[in-house]
């Protein structure tokens, strides 16, 4: 059995988003002001504490991809990075569990980018303690679980490091 090591889960809900066009669907709404202004202070917040990413999993709807992009630009990474998964576009907090699981082993740290309720759900399935705190838009929480290989991530493992939103940044 290969030793295990530190790994980190990054999980961030999208920023805020616009509900001024009635008529685009749900999936193509983009960020509203306070969206565009938080996602890349999340970033920079991110980059000031060292946080690098080795991979992130994003919902592809337009809210999403509009926060990572300007997270990345904040943060100076690339953005093929990021690999668009439809399943975190409201299919349930496990398809955020099974993307994690999906990660290479030699990578020691991922995050995901989606919505709420699935974001919190993830976070919760994944922590040893209860969560006590509302997921707002642009939130991100840090987990942190030892483990020898990604696959073998399982509920209930992950201790929260912390939890921020943008207003407390």
């Amino acid at each position: 059995m290969a030793d295990q090591i530190k790994r980190t889960i990054i999980l961030m809900r999208h920023a805020k988003s616009s509900w001024s066009y009635p008529h685009l669907r749900d999936f193509d709404r983009p960020l509203n002001q306070r969206g565009k202004n938080d996602a890349p202070r999340m970033g920079a917040w991110l980059k000031g504490l060292g946080i690098k990413p080795k991979r992130i999993v994003s919902s592809p709807a337009a809210r999403a991809k509009a926060t990572i992009q300007k997270v990345l630009d904040a943060m100076g990474l690339p953005e093929d990075l990021v690999e668009w998964d439809e399943n975190l576009y409201f299919t349930g907090a496990k398809s955020y569990v099974d993307a994690i699981r999906k990660t290479d082993d030699q990578l020691e740290s991922v995050m995901t980018v989606g919505h709420n309720p699935m974001t919190d759900e993830a976070i919760s399935l994944l922590s040893k303690t209860p969560v006590h705190k509302n997921i707002v838009t642009a939130t991100i929480a840090c987990l942190e679980v030892n483990l020898s290989s990604w696959k073998d991530l399982e509920y209930g493992t992950c201790e929260i490091k912390w939890i921020t939103s943008p207003k407390e940044i």
